[in-house]
């Protein structure tokens, strides 16, 4: 088959499914707007379109998310207008929602069946936080609206959409994790950014894309000096940008970061904590194999996989009560649950992991086995299924929440 994958930040989404499935046999073009190496070879293509200008005026954001989307879409279909001239037409058309960027496929192959990535329905609690994402979900209304089928990776997220996005057409299905890639390794040992990384010292990991409220970085960071009184010896490795994050950055303008550090000023041992930015993922996987206890804290959000891939490779999980973490994790059974806005449960929990050797092993073990019912080799076949299915109806097979479609049990 023919497949085409659109995302903005490719492979995103795609990490995983794009591999498998050249080594299917399938011949993909991706379609991306950013300048980052990527591999391509004899089963890849890879066609880049450039970030869309910022308006001269500043606009309302769920105005700006379409004007923004529309831009996308115009550039996406542009280029498969190229490739459609090139005598290529895709079998299939895989891609992520968020953006707009497959708003204007139908008029380049009206035929051609689209399963889309959508992630998340916002739901904020008020009426002007409603008013605030209507531009975002109207977007991904109106992605759906045009697509055949639709994936969500945990049952959180797609429960969370309306009810007219609940039928036969939605897929519950996980990207997966590789569990023989992110797995224990008692012996790892090297150097990142001048930090010699082992298992010979106490550590806490703490990974985000960036450094935000809505991922508790901030609980984080209050937590930190009680730790640190406790263990003179513990260090810790945060992982993460500066930027505004999902959730937006702070009204000043100001990097989390930075603001956490004023506030915690003169109550931190800064020569033990260690802020890596964002780094590739090798070296990500070997912090968590070198990890003694992860940090995993979010507000009603998308899950990540750095918290699969560091129970994957056996640390200890602390982290938030609720959703999405409660999908993955049973409180004292997985790891260990504390509410999100509270700092002293939190150092309180991470402290006792810490201190107990034969409490880590415990938890660490049930962790790495409750992270393989995540591993690829469940989920790609599934994914993988519904992308060659070669009939409608085979697209519509399988779905909806709760139904045959998950890969969870």
């Amino acid at each position: 088959m023919r497949i085409l994958l659109i995302h903005q930040n490719f492979p995103g989404q795609f990490r995983q499914l794009a591999p498998y499935l050249s080594q299917r046999g399938h011949e993909l073009v991706a379609i991306c707007s950013h300048d980052r190496p990527l591999v391509e070879g004899p089963g890849l293509r890879v066609l880049r379109y450039a970030e869309p200008p910022k308006p001269e005026q500043p606009l309302p954001h769920g105005s700006l998310l379409w004007h923004e989307g529309l831009e996308r879409a115009k550039a996406v279909a542009r280029l498969c207008r190229q490739l459609q001239a090139e005598g290529w037409m895709p079998d299939r058309i895989c891609g992520h929602s968020g953006w707009g960027e497959t708003l204007g496929l139908r008029d380049v192959w009206p035929t051609v069946r689209q399963i889309l990535w959508p992630e998340l329905w916002l739901q904020p609690e008020d009426l002007e936080g409603q008013l605030e994402q209507l531009g975002r979900n109207t977007l991904t209304r109106a992605a759906l609206s045009m697509a055949d089928a639709w994936v969500l990776p945990t049952r959180y997220q797609a429960q969370g959409f309306p009810e007219e996005f609940q039928g036969s057409r939605l897929h519950v299905i996980h990207e997966g994790i590789d569990t023989a890639l992110a797995c224990p390794n008692p012996a790892v040992s090297y150097e990142v950014r001048g930090i010699r990384i082992d298992r010979t010292v106490p550590t806490i990991t703490f990974v985000n894309r960036n450094l935000e409220r809505l991922r508790g970085f901030d609980t984080f960071m209050r937590a930190l000096p009680a730790i640190q009184r406790q263990h003179p010896t513990v260090r810790v490795l945060v992982v993460g940008d500066n930027e505004g994050g999902y959730g937006g950055g702070d009204l000043s303008g100001r990097p989390i970061k930075q603001l956490m550090l004023e506030e915690l000023a003169g109550q931190l041992d800064l020569g033990r904590i260690h802020f890596l930015g964002r780094i590739p993922h090798p070296q990500l996987i070997g912090l968590l194999q070198a990890s003694w206890v992860h940090v995993y804290l979010s507000h009603p959000f998308i899950l990540g996989w750095s918290l699969l891939e560091a129970m994957a490779c056996g640390c200890c999980i602390v982290g938030s009560e609720g959703m999405p973490v409660g999908e993955v994790i049973q409180n004292g059974v997985e790891g260990l649950l504390v509410p999100i806005n509270d700092p002293q449960k939190l150092a309180q929990r991470t402290i006792a992991f810490l201190a107990d050797e034969a409490l880590r092993e415990g938890f660490s073990g049930i962790a790495r086995q409750a992270a393989h019912s995540w591993d690829q080799s469940t989920t790609l076949p599934k994914l993988v299924d519904l992308v060659e299915a070669r009939s409608q109806d085979c697209l519509h097979e399988s779905g909806g929440v709760g139904g045959p479609g998950f890969t969870q049990n």
